[in-house]
C-alpha cells in the first residue's frame, strides 16, 4: 500500500434501533485506502439523500475506529470496545454531543483478495445525553479495478 493509496469502493450498511422501530441505512461510494505506520485510511465521498455530498474518513487503528465526516453533515466519532468515546454531529442548524458505547468491533483484512478489509462494530449512542438509538454496523472494503 503505497502514500497514493489503492484505488477501493466503499460499502457501508447501518441497522438502527431506535424506540423499538428498527431501519436499515446504505451508503457506498468509491475512494482510497492509505496505510500509515499504525494507521490505516479509508476515505471515500457518499451522496446522502436529500442533503448533499459528505467525504468520510475511516482511521482504522488496532483496537479502534475513527468515522469523521465533512459535508452537509459533520461528525467525529471514535468506537472502542467497552469504553464511551465522546463525538460530535453537526448539521446546518445545530451541532450535538454525541456518546457512543461500543459494545464490540472487528476489524478484518485479507491479502490477495478483492476484498480488503471488513469491519463490524455495534454501539449504543447517545445525542445531547438521550439515548438515540443502538447500532449495528458492517462495512466492505474491495478494491476497485480502474
Amino acid at each position: 500500500m503505497s502514500e497514493q493509496g489503492i484505488p477501493v469502493f466503499v460499502t457501508m450498511e447501518t441497522n438502527v434501533e431506535q424506540e423499538g422501530e428498527k431501519k436499515e441505512i446504505s451508503v457506498s461510494g468509491s475512494g482510497q485506502l492509505v496505510k500509515k505506520s499504525q494507521s490505516t485510511f479509508v476515505t471515500w465521498n457518499e451522496q446522502l439523500e436529500d442533503i448533499g455530498e459528505v467525504k468520510t474518513v475511516l482511521k482504522i487503528q488496532p483496537g479502534s475506529l475513527t468515522v469523521l465526516r465533512q459535508g452537509a453533515v459533520s461528525m467525529r466519532q471514535e468506537y472502542t470496545p467497552g469504553k464511551e468515546t465522546e463525538g460530535s454531529y453537526k448539521t446546518a442548524y445545530a451541532t450535538f454531543q454525541t456518546l457512543a458505547k461500543t459494545e464490540d468491533l472487528q476489524i478484518k483484512w485479507f491479502k490477495e483478495e478483492a476484498l480488503l478489509g471488513q469491519l463490524a462494530f455495534t454501539y449504543d449512542l447517545e445525542l445531547q445525553g438521550q439515548l438515540a438509538g443502538h447500532y449495528d454496523v458492517k462495512i466492505k472494503i474491495k478494491e476497485e479495478q480502474q
